[in-house]
């Protein structure tokens, strides 16, 4: 394996444990602050997900640009959402919800955190080398950040299912 390739699995590792760190801090806003997240932040942890699921499958079968495409369709997907949020909450009649982190709103930081990782897409794509693609057993960091990943996923199909039940959430 090459110094390149070993390095786009590093990334590759390292963005996905800071995505689940953005979606444990999502935790602690909604378990430790008792803000329940609304039905376009749940659409944003989904897009955060999907983000960590491309990669994962980068460090699982190998690195593909494929992959990237997935990971840069969900941060877009993501983005929009995003977007639609500040847009809500521009308007005068629309209430701010929650304090902010840091001075910024939690939709603020997720399209940070989406524009960020498509910009880090660009980066691994550079980095991408086609004679490199043969599947990789995962190291121990690797099966760390997916164990992590698998966890906080089922814990978000759980914690919006006791959210919102079989019908749409309320808003």
């Amino acid at each position: 394996m090459s110094i390149q390739n070993k390095l786009a699995r590093f990334l590759n590792a390292a963005h996905v444990l800071v995505l689940c760190g953005v979606l444990l801090s999502a935790y602690g806003v909604q378990f430790l602050i008792h803000e329940q997240p609304c039905p376009l932040c749940l659409l944003q942890r989904l897009a955060m997900i999907g983000i960590a699921i491309s990669l994962i499958c980068n460090l699982k079968f190998g690195i593909r640009p494929l992959h990237y495409g997935l990971g840069i369709l969900s941060s877009s997907f993501g983005t929009v959402v995003s977007l639609r949020q500040m847009a809500l909450h521009i308007c005068p009649q629309f209430p701010t919800f929650g304090e902010p982190i840091l001075g910024l709103d939690l939709y603020w930081w997720a399209f940070i955190v989406f524009k960020v990782s498509i910009l880090f897409f660009v980066l691994y794509l550079f980095l991408y080398n086609s004679s490199d693609e043969k599947k990789v057993k995962m190291n121990w960091f690797e099966k760390f950040v997916f164990g992590l990943t698998a966890l906080l996923t089922l814990s978000n199909v759980v914690t919006a299912f006791i959210e919102c039940g079989f019908g749409a959430c309320a808003g």
